[in-house]
Protein backbone atom coordinates (compact mmCIF):
# COMPACT_ATOMS: atom_id res chain seq x y z
CA UNK A 1 0.00 0.00 0.00
CA UNK A 2 1.40 3.38 -0.97
CA UNK A 3 1.69 6.32 1.45
CA UNK A 4 -1.08 8.13 -0.46
CA UNK A 5 -3.37 5.10 -0.09
CA UNK A 6 -2.70 5.05 3.65
CA UNK A 7 -3.54 8.76 3.85
CA UNK A 8 -6.81 8.19 1.99
CA UNK A 9 -7.63 5.28 4.30
CA UNK A 10 -6.88 7.41 7.37
CA UNK A 11 -9.00 10.25 6.04
CA UNK A 12 -11.95 7.99 5.29
CA UNK A 13 -11.89 6.03 8.55
CA UNK A 14 -11.24 9.05 10.74
CA UNK A 15 -14.09 11.05 9.23
CA UNK A 16 -16.74 9.32 11.35
CA UNK A 17 -15.38 11.03 14.46
CA UNK A 18 -16.13 14.38 12.88
CA UNK A 19 -19.90 14.14 13.39
CA UNK A 20 -19.63 13.25 17.06
CA UNK A 21 -16.91 15.83 17.64
CA UNK A 22 -19.11 18.53 16.11
CA UNK A 23 -21.85 17.63 18.60
CA UNK A 24 -19.31 17.64 21.44
CA UNK A 25 -18.14 21.10 20.46
CA UNK A 26 -21.72 22.30 20.06
CA UNK A 27 -22.45 21.23 23.63
CA UNK A 28 -19.54 23.30 24.85
CA UNK A 29 -17.47 20.29 25.81
CA UNK A 30 -14.37 21.74 24.15
CA UNK A 31 -12.60 22.45 27.48
CA UNK A 32 -12.30 18.67 27.86
CA UNK A 33 -10.96 18.22 24.34
CA UNK A 34 -7.55 16.83 25.36
CA UNK A 35 -9.19 14.08 27.41
CA UNK A 36 -11.75 13.38 24.68
CA UNK A 37 -9.23 13.26 21.85
CA UNK A 38 -6.86 11.10 23.91
CA UNK A 39 -9.53 8.49 24.62
CA UNK A 40 -10.69 8.52 21.00
CA UNK A 41 -7.11 8.09 19.73
CA UNK A 42 -6.41 5.13 22.04
CA UNK A 43 -9.55 3.31 20.92
CA UNK A 44 -9.01 4.21 17.28
CA UNK A 45 -5.51 2.68 17.52
CA UNK A 46 -6.30 -0.48 19.49
CA UNK A 47 -9.61 -1.49 17.94
CA UNK A 48 -8.36 -1.69 14.32
CA UNK A 49 -5.51 -3.90 15.58
CA UNK A 50 -8.10 -6.25 17.05
CA UNK A 51 -10.00 -6.15 13.75
CA UNK A 52 -6.85 -6.94 11.76
CA UNK A 53 -6.10 -9.90 14.04
CA UNK A 54 -9.64 -11.22 13.56
CA UNK A 55 -9.42 -10.66 9.79
CA UNK A 56 -6.11 -12.50 9.59
CA UNK A 57 -7.58 -15.47 11.43
CA UNK A 58 -10.44 -15.54 8.92
CA UNK A 59 -8.22 -14.92 5.87
CA UNK A 60 -7.27 -18.58 5.58
CA UNK A 61 -10.94 -19.50 5.22
CA UNK A 62 -11.84 -16.84 2.69
CA UNK A 63 -8.51 -16.34 0.91
CA UNK A 64 -9.71 -16.45 -2.72
CA UNK A 65 -12.59 -14.06 -2.08
CA UNK A 66 -10.92 -11.89 0.59
CA UNK A 67 -10.81 -8.72 -1.50
CA UNK A 68 -14.50 -9.02 -2.43
CA UNK A 69 -15.55 -9.74 1.13
CA UNK A 70 -13.48 -6.82 2.43
CA UNK A 71 -15.04 -4.49 -0.15
CA UNK A 72 -18.55 -5.74 0.64
CA UNK A 73 -18.02 -5.15 4.36
CA UNK A 74 -16.81 -1.59 3.75
CA UNK A 75 -19.70 -0.76 1.40
CA UNK A 76 -22.24 -2.20 3.86
CA UNK A 77 -20.72 -0.16 6.69
CA UNK A 78 -20.81 2.95 4.50
CA UNK A 79 -24.48 2.41 3.60
CA UNK A 80 -25.35 1.91 7.26
CA UNK A 81 -23.49 5.12 8.18
CA UNK A 82 -25.26 7.12 5.46
CA UNK A 83 -28.63 5.75 6.65
CA UNK A 84 -27.85 6.68 10.24
CA UNK A 85 -26.87 10.19 9.15
CA UNK A 86 -30.12 10.64 7.20
CA UNK A 87 -32.36 9.29 9.99
CA UNK A 88 -31.10 11.56 12.69
CA UNK A 89 -31.33 15.28 12.73
CA UNK A 90 -28.88 15.60 15.58
CA UNK A 91 -26.78 13.35 17.78
CA UNK A 92 -28.43 12.30 21.02
CA UNK A 93 -27.45 14.94 23.56
CA UNK A 94 -27.70 12.44 26.42
CA UNK A 95 -24.86 10.40 24.93
CA UNK A 96 -22.63 13.40 24.42
CA UNK A 97 -23.43 14.77 27.88
CA UNK A 98 -21.97 11.58 29.40
CA UNK A 99 -18.55 12.99 28.59
CA UNK A 100 -18.51 14.40 32.12
CA UNK A 101 -17.35 10.99 33.34
CA UNK A 102 -14.53 8.76 32.16
CA UNK A 103 -16.99 5.87 32.01
CA UNK A 104 -19.22 7.75 29.58
CA UNK A 105 -16.23 8.86 27.54
CA UNK A 106 -14.91 5.28 27.37
CA UNK A 107 -18.31 4.01 26.23
CA UNK A 108 -18.48 6.69 23.56
CA UNK A 109 -14.93 5.87 22.44
CA UNK A 110 -15.83 2.19 22.16
CA UNK A 111 -18.98 2.97 20.21
CA UNK A 112 -17.10 5.18 17.77
CA UNK A 113 -14.48 2.48 17.23
CA UNK A 114 -16.87 -0.26 16.11
CA UNK A 115 -16.54 0.83 12.49
CA UNK A 116 -12.76 0.64 12.78
CA UNK A 117 -13.05 -2.91 14.11
CA UNK A 118 -14.87 -3.73 10.89
CA UNK A 119 -12.38 -1.77 8.76
CA UNK A 120 -9.50 -3.51 10.54
CA UNK A 121 -11.17 -6.87 9.98
CA UNK A 122 -11.63 -6.19 6.28
CA UNK A 123 -8.01 -5.13 5.88
CA UNK A 124 -6.90 -8.08 7.99
CA UNK A 125 -8.31 -10.29 5.23
CA UNK A 126 -5.53 -8.82 3.11
CA UNK A 127 -1.88 -8.23 3.95
CA UNK A 128 -1.44 -4.78 5.49
CA UNK A 129 1.00 -3.75 8.24
CA UNK A 130 -1.34 -3.61 11.26
CA UNK A 131 0.52 -1.08 13.43
CA UNK A 132 0.90 1.36 10.54
CA UNK A 133 -2.77 0.91 9.64
CA UNK A 134 -3.86 1.51 13.25
CA UNK A 135 -1.52 4.47 13.62
CA UNK A 136 -2.85 6.18 10.51
CA UNK A 137 -6.46 5.60 11.60
CA UNK A 138 -5.78 6.88 15.13
CA UNK A 139 -3.96 9.97 13.87
CA UNK A 140 -6.70 10.97 11.46
CA UNK A 141 -9.39 10.21 14.04
CA UNK A 142 -7.69 12.47 16.58
CA UNK A 143 -7.27 15.26 14.03
CA UNK A 144 -10.91 14.99 12.95
CA UNK A 145 -12.02 15.02 16.59
CA UNK A 146 -10.02 18.18 17.24
CA UNK A 147 -11.35 19.85 14.09
CA UNK A 148 -14.91 18.68 14.80
CA UNK A 149 -14.89 20.03 18.35
CA UNK A 150 -13.76 23.40 17.05
CA UNK A 151 -16.33 23.43 14.22
CA UNK A 152 -19.08 22.41 16.66
CA UNK A 153 -18.06 25.12 19.10
CA UNK A 154 -18.45 27.66 16.32
CA UNK A 155 -21.38 26.27 14.36
CA UNK A 156 -23.59 24.77 17.13
CA UNK A 157 -25.65 21.94 15.69
CA UNK A 158 -25.83 22.54 11.95
CA UNK A 159 -23.45 20.00 10.47
CA UNK A 160 -23.42 16.70 12.37
CA UNK A 161 -25.92 14.87 10.11
CA UNK A 162 -24.11 16.04 7.00
CA UNK A 163 -20.78 14.89 8.45
CA UNK A 164 -22.21 11.42 9.18
CA UNK A 165 -23.54 11.09 5.64
CA UNK A 166 -20.20 12.22 4.21
CA UNK A 167 -18.36 9.65 6.37
CA UNK A 168 -20.66 6.91 5.09
CA UNK A 169 -20.11 7.94 1.48
CA UNK A 170 -16.36 7.89 2.06
CA UNK A 171 -16.60 4.33 3.44
CA UNK A 172 -18.57 3.26 0.37
CA UNK A 173 -15.86 4.81 -1.80
CA UNK A 174 -13.23 2.89 0.17
CA UNK A 175 -15.14 -0.33 -0.51
CA UNK A 176 -15.33 0.46 -4.22
CA UNK A 177 -11.60 1.30 -4.30
CA UNK A 178 -10.89 -2.05 -2.62
CA UNK A 179 -13.02 -3.86 -5.18
CA UNK A 180 -11.16 -2.19 -8.03
CA UNK A 181 -7.82 -3.11 -6.48
CA UNK A 182 -6.79 0.49 -5.77
CA UNK A 183 -6.17 -0.39 -2.11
Amino acid sequence: MTPLQFLVLGFVTGANNLAVAIAIGALRESPRRVRIIGIFAVFEFLVPLLGVAMGRMMAAFVDPAGRWIAAGILVALGLWTVGAGIRREEIDEAIVRRLDSYRGLLLLGMGLSVDNLIVGFSFGLRDFPPVLLAGVIATFSAVFALVGIEIGRRMRRHWEGTAAIAAGLLLIGLGVATTLGWL
